[in-house]
């Protein structure tokens, strides 16, 4: 891949766009004091401090390693107009590889999916943070030994709980100005404008989960009104819909998976070992193997032996 003419703050060559994120554009670089691929996040200076406290989580996390958590690698403010934030490069994200199979999972992969991000969930708020933006975007595939591996990334509207001297942890005593999260995915809580928690996470995947086994949620295709916004809609459908409408088209244990959360009290922590074990459970007794076989896996084997079909018919 030809590289871009440009070097920031001294060490990265760009080599290629790859999005925009909430804080600013990401890049693929090479380092070029370690010629290390890495993914880049350049913010503008107004928004330099969102990119800081992103670093700081990351800073939090490193001290207690746990699989699939990225650590940052490089950061800076302190350039003229911009910061920066150099993170591992990874693979594709599970969006990505959702529009890849047509927009559809297989219960195996999805099952497969939830026993790595409930890991990563247990992790994350081990450590009393809650990430607040859980989407198929922010799951990410590794690359080469750590291709099966799935990374929960993109701490950018993470929030930290924390403890008072002789006071229990507690997140926040305020209402927040609007949803934080992304609309599709955020808990009833998060549109009530609520401190979010533990169930709040849970609460996104699940609907994650759901919109990979059918392709879709209830509120897609949901617009803004000149008198409510599309927020305000989404909101309304999450708090009225029941379970067995929400859950119509996927096995038992996703219901039974909301049904856990909807039992918690406020603050309190998921039993992320009975949630993986739920879906551990449904796994065995489809009788799936734990081969770290995906969807796209598939896909991919038949793409590159239909390739090799038409190169041997060519010939």
């Amino acid at each position: 891949m030809q590289q871009l003419n440009i070097i920031v703050a001294g060490r990265f060559q760009l080599v290629a766009y790859l999005a925009d994120g909430g804080q600013g554009e990401v890049y693929e670089a090479i380092d070029l004091r370690t010629n290390q691929q890495v993914a880049l996040k350049i913010a503008p200076s107004d928004k330099a401090a969102d990119l800081a406290i992103e670093n700081d989580f990351y800073d939090k996390l490193q001290r207690r390693r746990g699989t699939g958590m990225l650590s940052a690698l490089f950061f800076s403010d302190g350039l003229d107009d911009y910061a920066v934030l150099a993170l591992p490069l990874l693979g594709p994200n599970l969006y990505d590889l959702f529009q890849y199979c047509d927009g559809s999972f297989s219960l195996k992969t999805v099952l497969l999916i939830a026993d790595q991000v409930l890991l990563r969930l247990r992790f994350l708020h081990s450590q009393n943070i809650i990430h607040r933006d859980i989407k198929p975007g922010n799951l990410i595939m590794g690359r080469g030994i750590d291709g099966n591996t799935i990374y929960l990334a993109d701490y950018g509207l993470a929030g930290e709980k924390v403890q008072a001297p002789g006071n229990p942890l507690h997140y926040g005593n305020h209402r927040e100005k609007s949803v934080v999260g992304t609309i599709e995915y955020a808990s009833n809580g998060a549109h009530m404008f609520q401190c979010q928690t533990y169930r709040d996470d849970l609460e996104s995947f699940g609907y994650l989960m759901v919109e990979f086994l059918t392709g879709g949620l209830p509120w897609n295709g949901v617009r803004s009104s000149p008198d409510r916004s599309r927020a305000e809609k989404i909101g309304e459908i999450k708090e009225t819909i029941t379970l067995d409408e929400l859950c119509e088209d996927v096995p038992n244990v996703f219901k039974e998976y909301f049904k856990h959360l909807q039992k918690l009290r406020y603050n309190e922590r998921p039993d992320y070992a009975w949630l993986r074990k739920l879906f551990s459970s449904e796994f065995k007794r489809r009788g799936y193997k734990y081969d770290h076989v995906y969807d796209w896996t598939e896909e991919r084997f038949r793409e590159v032996n239909a390739d090799a079909a038409n190169a041997a018919g060519a010939a």
